[in-house]
């Protein structure tokens, strides 16, 4: 059963960080410039996990995953310009 989880990261090092968006670009859509939202298997986050801490270091670098269950999503708001979904749930923007 797929998951909704948010990824933001604060990575010292341009290549890093280059990285690993272009890493999660593959999971999901980024809300902020260091903020993305996964839709995720399970074993997708398991994956996720794996390829972050290849990426990152561990001194460095910091990772923040907030999985999202139902009811937190339902009740979740976005004020101002919210992103166009496809019918996929993921990101149509101009990224």
């Amino acid at each position: 059963m797929a998951m909704i989880v948010i990824l933001a990261y604060d990575i010292a090092s341009d290549t890093r960080r280059a990285r690993l968006a272009a890493a999660l670009e593959g999971w999901g859509y980024r809300l902020q410039e260091s903020v993305f939202q996964l839709r995720l298997e399970p074993a997708e986050l398991d994956e996720v996990r794996r390829q972050v801490t290849e990426i990152i270091n561990q001194v460095d670098d910091v990772i923040h995953l907030y999985p999202l269950c139902d009811s937190c999503l339902a009740r979740s708001e976005v004020h101002g310009t919210a992103p166009a979904l496809d019918d996929a749930g993921l990101y149509r923007g101009v990224w």
